[in-house]
């Protein structure tokens, strides 16, 4: 009868590598060296971490490691605080949730990338999860859980949220109003609608410009609405400059 295998280990899942003694059916010992995310390849190792905090210094180099499989970021305390994946091996697998209060950014190890190299971070918003596959030993692919289009009524002014800015948002104004912009992103992508014949501004950030139906203003500029019933403007994303705004004939009103 042919000897079962036995398996002994010796090291911790710590990312340092661990050594396995495996006897074969014939009863030859064999030794092998793997790494933490070799093992998670395996499926061998069934590791969760809760209650990470991620790095504030917003860089790769200051990003929390991620260790686990599985990973509850719960603590983000700035906008685009981030974590860092493991070193990419071929079939590795990271699921991150970010329970967090602000929109995390998850960055690969060093070396590597994420989007075949087009895309050095992605980032999750508050409540939603990305799941990380290594795909070869460079290169990660994602599968971003993103937020479906919301709604905000607007009835005087303010600032807009993060997600007031994202996936497509949908920001009503019911009474006169200037809506300041944060700092576009990539994801920058929102509607304003007026609910009302009310006097609108949506005012860009301090370091940014709007691109008016074609025509670029300044930085820190708003566009100004008709002050009719049913004015409307979509923002998005063009260039690290700044946003192209669709409208219905809004008007540059200056600084």
């Amino acid at each position: 009868m042919a000897k079962l295998s036995a398996r002994s280990q010796t090291g911790t899942p710590d990312g340092t590598s661990l050594i396995h003694l495996v006897n074969n059916p014939g009863g030859t010992p064999v030794s092998s060296k793997e790494t933490l995310a070799s093992v998670g390849e395996s499926g061998g190792l069934n590791s969760n971490a809760t209650s990470i905090s991620a790095g504030t210094t917003q860089t790769q180099a200051g990003a929390t490691a991620l260790t686990k499989v599985i990973n509850d970021v719960t603590t983000v305390t700035t906008a685009d605080d981030g974590v860092k994946l493991l070193t990419a091996v071929a079939g590795v697998k990271q699921t991150v949730y970010n329970n967090g209060a602000n929109r995390l950014k998850v960055y690969p190890n060093t070396s590597d990338n994420l989007g075949e190299g087009v895309d050095t971070a992605t980032t999750i918003e508050a409540g939603h999860f990305g799941v990380f596959t290594a795909k070869d030993t460079t290169n990660w692919i994602s599968v971003i859980d993103t937020p479906k289009n919301g709604v905000t009524i607007h009835t005087t002014t303010g600032t807009l949220t993060r997600n007031q800015m994202s996936n497509g948002h949908c920001n009503y104004v019911t009474g006169a109003a200037t809506l300041t912009m944060l700092a576009a992103d990539t994801n920058t992508d929102f509607e304003v609608i007026t609910n009302g014949a009310v006097a609108v501004s949506v005012k860009a950030e301090a370091t940014d410009l709007l691109i008016l139906d074609g025509t670029a203003l300044d930085d820190a500029d708003k566009i100004t609405n008709l002050s009719t019933t049913g004015d409307s403007a979509r923002i998005r994303y063009y260039d690290a400059t700044g946003c192209f705004a669709s409208t219905n004939g809004w008007t540059d009103g200056g600084a």
